[in-house]
């Protein structure tokens, strides 16, 4: 039999060995703790509705013709978006413009959803290469935002948007950002440039 010291030795080991795991398991748990930005099950799903959301997004307003509208809703003599203050695109959401659907259906569908976003055009330059310009820029994106982008074709004979919302001038490379790339359409039909909008967006 053991005797009573032994055993008071014994059952102090078994405390101390019980205790040291416990700290040890807790040390673990708080250098591994799970954050909103940390990868997983949850976080991806939130991802992929996210981009199903932007995907559609996109391609309502395309359908619409609101995102064309939106590209073209520039102010030829100030070399800006109509409404974007000092800077040639939006920033905050005070800068969303009334006559501006596709900016007014980004806030809709992520404002309230503490979701950032940044929308880029990119368009064709005269010599075959890839230029952008930048619609709304409200940060840098995180490790985990999603993007999603529609191909819209402006014609030769397309004309900006004013800001009251009606149709302006006649597109060309003195009022717009966008050159005449004089590329055509699968169809065989002329363009002015073809145009890729791109919606990034991420939570805050």
């Amino acid at each position: 039999m053991v005797s009573g010291g032994r055993g008071q030795a014994i059952t102090l080991e078994a405390v101390t060995a019980a205790l040291l795991m416990v700290a040890a398991v807790t040390f673990a748990l708080q250098i591994t703790a799970v954050t909103p930005l940390s990868a997983s099950t949850s976080s991806q799903h939130l991802e992929n509705q996210l981009e199903a959301s932007g995907d559609g997004l996109l391609a309502a307003n395309a359908d619409s013709g609101a995102l064309k509208e939106a590209v073209l809703y520039w102010n030829g003599n100030q070399v800006s978006f109509h409404q974007s203050s000092d800077r040639a695109f939006y920033q905050s959401v005070g800068d969303a413009p009334p006559n501006n659907e596709f900016i007014a259906s980004l806030e809709r569908t992520f404002g309230d959803r503490n979701i950032a976003y940044n929308v880029n055009v990119y368009y064709q330059t005269s010599s075959g290469g890839t230029a952008r310009q930048r619609m709304v820029d409200q940060g840098n994106p995180s490790d985990h935002a999603i993007s999603a982008s529609r191909t819209i074709a402006l014609a030769d004979d397309d004309r900006l948007v004013k800001q009251d919302g009606t149709l302006g001038e006649q597109i060309s490379e003195a009022n717009f950002y966008a050159p005449d790339a004089s590329i055509t359409s699968g169809d065989g039909e002329p363009l002015y440039n073809l145009l890729r909008v791109e919606v990034v967006a991420w939570r805050i």
